[in-house]
């Protein structure tokens, strides 16, 4: 019976889900796990396999807390190397499965098309999302060259830009373009998509994996990802929620 324990908690993979504000990437409806790029990519990795996802929904400060706590083993979860969200309790699958693209949403129609410098914001009110972190924009916060204006929800951040009561938006462009789709009225006239890449450079996002799963555990899913990639499954996942609406003028190919 304890060899059958041993076996079972080693097959089953505790994945972990932000409980809101990761949307298209991981979707949560009434507290339980309804799929998102990640989450699909996920499921697709271990489809067939001896391995048994077990989605795990947690506020994103919690779940923070239980991996460096320890309190969950045997996890999989996506981060960035910029954000290094799971410190030395996390390994990484070196196989890329995304890759970000910055922007900001405006209605200003003074400001570049493209944002050069954090310097370019001088004396703007900019939102960003609770409890993430941009370290230019938190910088130059702290040092009074724009105001930072911190929400818990896309929708309220979408709503201060297109009233003009906040000068930008800074986010991920697929994460914007994910929400926006869901707000008709807020598809106003006024809105521009202005390139933040200088500010903040695209980066990969990848899955990362509890430090304690042997090595092959790492191998298989990277051989995997590397495998979804040549078979078109991962441009359809991400096509899945990225649907292009040619009205908001988006960009192509930058998630």
């Amino acid at each position: 019976m304890l060899l059958a324990g041993q076996i079972q908690a080693q097959t089953l993979v505790n994945y972990l889900v932000v409980e809101d504000k990761t949307r298209p990437f991981q979707i949560v409806e009434n507290g339980e796990s309804d799929g998102g790029i990640v989450s699909d990519i996920v499921d697709a990795i271990f489809a067939g396999s001896d391995y048994t996802v077990n989605p795990m929904v947690y506020p994103v400060n919690r779940l923070r807390q239980v991996v460096a706590d320890d309190e969950v083993h045997n996890w999989i979860a996506y981060d960035a190397v910029p954000w290094k969200t799971f410190g030395n309790r996390g390994l990484f699958v070196e196989e890329p499965i995304l890759r970000t693209h910055h922007v900001m949403l405006t209605c200003r129609q003074n400001i570049p098309e493209h944002i050069l410098d954090v310097s370019d914001l001088q004396d703007l009110s900019v939102v960003t999302l609770r409890n993430f972190e941009y370290p230019s924009l938190d910088t130059a916060a702290s040092q009074g060259h724009l105001r930072q204006i911190p929400i818990d929800r896309y929708e309220a951040g979408i709503k201060l830009v297109s009233l003009g009561r906040a000068d930008g938006f800074v986010e991920m462009e697929a994460r914007l373009r994910y929400h926006i789709r869901s707000m008709p009225e807020a598809g106003s006239a006024c809105l521009r998509w202005l390139d933040f890449s200088a500010v903040i450079p695209d980066f990969p996002l990848y899955l990362v994996i509890d430090i304690n799963w042997p090595p092959e555990f790492r191998e298989f899913v990277r051989k995997r990802i590397v495998e979804l990639r040549q078979s078109g499954a991962l441009t359809q996942i991400r096509a899945r929620y990225l649907k292009s609406d040619h009205r908001l003028d988006w960009r192509t190919g930058a998630e």
